[in-house]
């Protein structure tokens, strides 16, 4: 059993409490150190540092865990190396800090480099973060089953959570992948439901928007009945070009027993299979032959669905890719 200090703005239904969760199912003892709360709440980012020392100071931990940890200097790294001698890493789940890629983001490179590993879910950037100092490895998310698992549901909340697609996620903002092909499903009459935040200006919201959008944000235990309830979900991911670079709904929605129908990200075949597992499409001709497809293959794809769940429950839970991390670290 381990002393874990985990860096990470604690929120119930995001990643933070997953790993939480996940360690303490692996037997190990967790400290939670939320850094965003600290840095807004208590003085910004030169205050969160001070604490962070403390907090490592007072448990004296056998393993740090940062997630993300914008804000945290690879000074305070070296310091709390200082205080206390352990293995301090970090874990980010995004490929780009606010629209820019991770290593193009100086500040954090320096945070990085004094890390004894940095972990990302994009394989793509390993050469190029060791390029520049930082021994970088990939380990990928995955679900938590007691916040994925697959829901029970009745004839009424099918009709009112489920759509024969839905898309899961933000709107707007960054994700101007999403407008070409969420645009392209209402002019082909498709059917279908958006559960996320929308990032648009009331006034130039889209038409699909508002004829689209259910109203909700749908986030674990809403997730897993979203999914259920419909026929297909829709991944549309922003990096298809970056390794393995895939969104954490991946891992939720197969949880959750839903048909995934997503972008085929590079790599993904090399972890799943292909219209056994999970479905994918390259482009948008391929999209739209792949759901008219699947909206009448209804035993197909509740074998799809089902093959992927069992996929991800024996080999791509939240413990897994810990447990890699114990190993290699204590």
């Amino acid at each position: 059993m381990a002393k874990i200090l985990l860096c990470s703005p604690m929120v119930d239904n995001q990643s933070g409490t997953y790993i939480h969760d996940s360690f303490i199912q692996l037997g190990h003892k967790v400290a939670f150190f939320d850094w965003r709360f600290i840095t807004k709440e208590k003085g910004g980012q030169q205050n969160m540092n001070i604490e962070f020392l403390k907090a490592v100071d007072q448990l004296k931990p056998d393993l740090t865990l940062i997630i993300k940890g914008l804000g945290i200097t690879g000074e305070t790294i070296r310091k709390a190396k200082g205080i206390h001698n352990h293995k301090i890493v970090g874990w980010i789940f995004d490929v780009t800090l606010g629209g820019t890629f991770v290593k193009d983001v100086p500040p954090y490179v320096e945070f990085m480099k004094e890390l004894d590993t940095f972990y990302t879910i994009d394989k793509s950037a390993i050469e190029e973060l060791n390029s520049l100092g930082v021994t970088a490895k990939w380990l990928p998310e995955g679900c938590h089953i007691p916040a994925h698992k697959e829901s029970v549901f009745n004839s009424v909340q099918k009709k009112r959570w489920g759509a024969d697609v839905v898309f899961l996620g933000s709107v707007g903002g960054i994700h101007k992948n999403r407008e070409k092909i969420l645009e392209k499903l209402h002019e082909e009459n498709i059917p279908y439901k958006i559960y996320g935040n929308v990032y648009y200006p009331p006034e130039t919201e889209p038409i699909w928007v508002k004829d689209h959008h259910s109203g909700f944000e749908a986030v674990n235990d809403y997730h897993s009945l979203v999914c259920g309830c419909s026929k297909i979900v829709l991944g549309i991911d922003g990096w298809p070009d970056r390794d393995k670079s895939y969104s954490a709904r991946l891992y939720r929605t197969l949880c959750a027993k839903g048909f995934y129908l997503t972008t085929h990200t590079k790599g993904i075949e090399e972890e799943f299979k292909i219209g056994e597992e999970l479905e994918t499409y390259k482009n948008e001709d391929e999209l739209m032959e792949k759901l008219f497809k699947y909206l009448t293959e209804d035993e197909l794809r509740e074998k799809i669905a089902e093959q992927g769940q069992k996929k991800v429950i024996d080999k791509h839970q939240f413990k897994d890719s810990l447990q890699i991390m114990i190993n290699e670290n204590l």
